[in-house]
């Protein structure tokens, strides 16, 4: 879908492949979303929400503490080792939907993704609470 959105597939043995939904959950996600350097999960989605795949399925029974640095690092029924169908291919939702815009990493204006293009967000009804969520997001400590 985009950079930061979409089905889950990994690279291996010189093939992409896609992840099995069985026991996928947002900790999962956490850890896609950490190693594509997107931010947080803001959704794991299940049963080929962004359209199924074909070819190889390469991991299912994800199990992840959240923490992994790489999807490879969780605990898994190993490489191809699954029964299922591309029906339960998994999608990832990141916060790299969200971006600040021309200061530092955890400084500037806030922008973000929808339709294909960045915008900008509306200081209307804008308080601490808000800026404390974007700062959470992206690991910045207190607004």
């Amino acid at each position: 879908s985009t950079r930061c959105s979409g089905r889950v597939e990994i690279f291996h043995n010189n093939i992409w492949g896609t992840v099995s939904d069985y026991n996928w959950n947002l900790n999962d996600a956490e850890v896609v979303c950490r190693q594509l350097n997107c931010g947080s999960a803001l959704g794991n989605l299940q049963f080929g929400h962004f359209g199924e795949a074909t070819g190889q399925i390469w991991l299912s029974a994800v199990t992840c503490s959240g923490n992994e640095g790489s999807l490879t690092e969780c605990q898994h029924s190993g490489w191809g080792n699954n029964y299922n169908r591309h029906y339960d291919d998994v999608g990832v939702i990141c916060s790299g939907m969200i971006r600040l815009a021309g200061s530092t990493r955890c400084s500037g204006r806030i922008e973000v993704y929808h339709n294909n293009s960045w915008g900008t967000v509306c200081d209307d009804g804008w308080d601490l609470n808000d800026a404390e969520v974007v700062c959470r997001e992206f690991n910045c400590g207190s607004a």
